[in-house]
């Protein structure tokens, strides 16, 4: 065994910065941040090559005075905390006084920096940790630094990074998102000479994301804005019609803070489980506000990761925040028809009389002279459990919102499958089985959470071939089971070792099948039963019920319960999408169909 040396301090400087620079990406955020915790209100970040060659970032800010530039560049030297209470009240995005120390100790930095007060501007160069040179530069007050070379000095580290464009797609996500979280900056991002996004810094969040995502998204947001306690959350989220396959477009913050936390992403991933379809995940930009003491975000070097004293009372704020704000939005998607080729008239002697064929259409059973007769149907009461914005201060709750479909005419179906309706200016196409399984689920989850769901017995018990990881599962959560309708017998001693299906919800029309249990279980094996993972196990075993029960397309309904199970979905508070995302009804514009009739 060697010997136990002390290490020198170039090298320690370099171990240190490991940590702190993993790539250029790093380099840019921890300069952006510092730029934002002096004051500025307009940043430029320039970068060529992908940051490997040549990182700038300028800004407006107050400045670093002469005397104490040497003194920024030593590690754990910061002006924004000076005792360990500071450190649990943290108010500035930058305050562990490594940034600069970690990226001069492995790259060649130029740094250009005047406060209002002085005559001139310091210009330093410090190169892997050394200073080069430092001496007075005329020069607008605000802060300069150049990172060129990165890792010039440690080959090791710089061979394990991607090519230029991979890093620049990395910085540009993060500039992105940094540009959500401070939409009151002016920020201009230059890429190889070439202006990426600029933003105007008007403090407009769909401004902002106009400018970054484009019209598509940023017409299609619905605002979220709630307050509970001590929590505050506000932003935007994008309706499930713009929801993307991955999380690229989801941007949160705490207390301005760009942050990656796995709880707020599983809370907001939750309040919208039931308006997505499977792998989609919405877009959103959103910040949570809460006392800078109940949130610790000395967790890593990098800043990214915090931890929360009430882990599980922000989890139900955003999940209850979120799924406020979008049962309060139409969520509708409208439907652009496609270009119609235009085929030109026969000769006027040749034209054949041409009738197209009619769809057919179910007569509607209510009908006044031949035309649909209107109705306004009453509000029903909601179905949709208690927000947990209420589980701790009811007065909190914003007041109940109007169902969309208020004043609507129901047409008849179409294909044996969707329903026409009409309401002001627009024709609704509806899918009786996604309604159908909106409506059951609802209903089922509203009588869970007042208690357990009547159920029937099977008249033979079915059994359950479970594997014993499945079989052990499924007895630490057969509360979970019970609590909705299902009454089974689980056996792990003798030969009739197994589990046994003996009773199910009163709605099912029978027997559910194995598939049914063993994708809930799945899903509680890989996320744990968890305090914030008991809702979402429910939700979804309840959502699988309601698609085993609903009217499927083709199945015969006679005329009154069709539009009994129509006007029950229409006064529901989210009628947009089946408990599994899928859209239970598409929107046809009058003015889109008289842009394909030529008619305007």
């Amino acid at each position: 065994m060697k010997p136990i040396i002390r290490l020198d301090q170039p090298l320690i400087n370099k171990i240190a910065a490991g940590e702190v620079v993993e790539r250029p990406l790093s380099v840019v955020k921890e300069l952006f941040e510092n730029a934002i915790d002096a004051g500025a209100s307009t940043i430029t970040v320039e970068i060529a090559e992908g940051g490997l060659t040549s990182i700038r970032v300028t800004d407006n800010g107050v400045g670093i005075p002469a005397e104490q530039i040497l003194l920024a560049f030593t590690r754990h030297a910061t002006s924004k905390i000076a005792s360990v209470e500071d450190l649990f009240e943290v108010g500035t995005l930058g305050f562990r006084g490594e940034a600069l120390s970690s990226i001069a100790a492995v790259a060649q930095v130029e740094m250009i920096t005047k406060t209002a007060g002085a005559m001139m501007g310091l210009r330093t160069e410090i190169h892997g940790g050394e200073m080069i040179s430092s001496g007075e530069i005329g020069t607008v007050n605000g802060t300069t630094v150049i990172v060129g070379n990165l890792f010039y000095n440690t080959p090791a580290r710089r061979k394990f990074l991607k090519k230029p464009g991979t890093e620049t797609g990395y910085i540009s996500d993060c500039l992105q998102k940094l540009a959500l979280g401070n939409t009151g900056l002016t920020i201009r991002y230059i890429n190889n000479g070439q202006i990426v996004f600029q933003t105007n810094g008007r403090g407009d969040l769909k401004t902002t994301m106009l400018s970054i995502y484009g019209h598509e998204t940023a017409a299609k947001l619905v605002d979220i804005t709630a307050a509970l306690d001590e929590f505050e959350l506000s932003g935007l989220i994008g309706k499930p019609e713009i929801a993307r396959s991955n999380r690229n477009r989801q941007s949160f913050f705490v207390n301005g803070r760009l942050i990656s936390s796995k709880l707020l992403t599983q809370a907001v991933e939750e309040a919208t489980k039931t308006m997505l379809p499977g792998g989609k995940f919405p877009v959103y930009a959103l910040n949570l506000n809460l006392p800078h003491d109940t949130v610790d975000v000395n967790v890593h070097p990098t800043k990214m990761d915090v931890r929360f004293a009430d882990e599980d009372g922000v989890y139900r704020f955003i999940i209850g925040a979120v799924r406020e704000g979008l049962t309060e939005s139409n969520l509708i998607p409208e439907i652009r028809l496609e270009r119609v080729r235009e085929i030109p008239p026969m000769p006027e002697m040749e034209q054949p009389e041409i009738k197209p064929p009619e769809p057919k259409i179910t007569p509607h059973p209510r009908v006044v002279n031949d035309r649909p007769y209107n109705t306004t149907p009453p509000v029903l009461p909601k179905a949709e459990p208690p927000s947990p914005l209420s589980l701790k201060e009811e007065k909190s709750l914003p007041s109940e919102s109007q169902p969309f479909f208020t004043n609507y005419t129901i047409y008849g179906l179409i294909f044996e499958t969707y329903w026409l309706v009409t309401q002001g200016q627009s024709l609704y196409l509806i899918d009786q089985h996604a309604a159908h399984e909106r409506v059951l689920y609802e209903e089922l989850l509203a009588k869970s959470n007042l208690g357990a769901i009547p159920s029937q017995s099977l008249l033979a018990p079915m059994p359950l071939r479970l594997t014993p990881m499945e079989l052990s599962l499924l007895k630490e959560s057969i509360s979970l089971f019970v609590r909705f309708g299902f009454e089974i017998e689980v056996n792990e001693n003798g030969p009739n070792k197994g589990a046994l299906l003996v009773a199910v919800p009163l709605m099912l029309k029978g027997p559910a099948p194995t598939e049914f249990f063993t994708d809930i279980l799945d899903k509680i094996g890989e996320t744990g039963f968890s305090r914030s993972g008991v809702y979402a196990h429910k939700t979804e075993a309840i959502a699988m019920a309601a698609c085993k029960a609903a009217v499927k397309a083709g199945d015969n309904m006679s005329q009154h319960e069709a539009r009994s199970l129509v006007e029950r979905m229409l006064t529901l508070e989210n009628p947009f999408t089946c408990p599994h995302g899928r859209p239970t009804i598409i929107e046809i514009t009058q003015r889109e169909l008289e842009r394909k009739f030529k008619r305007g």
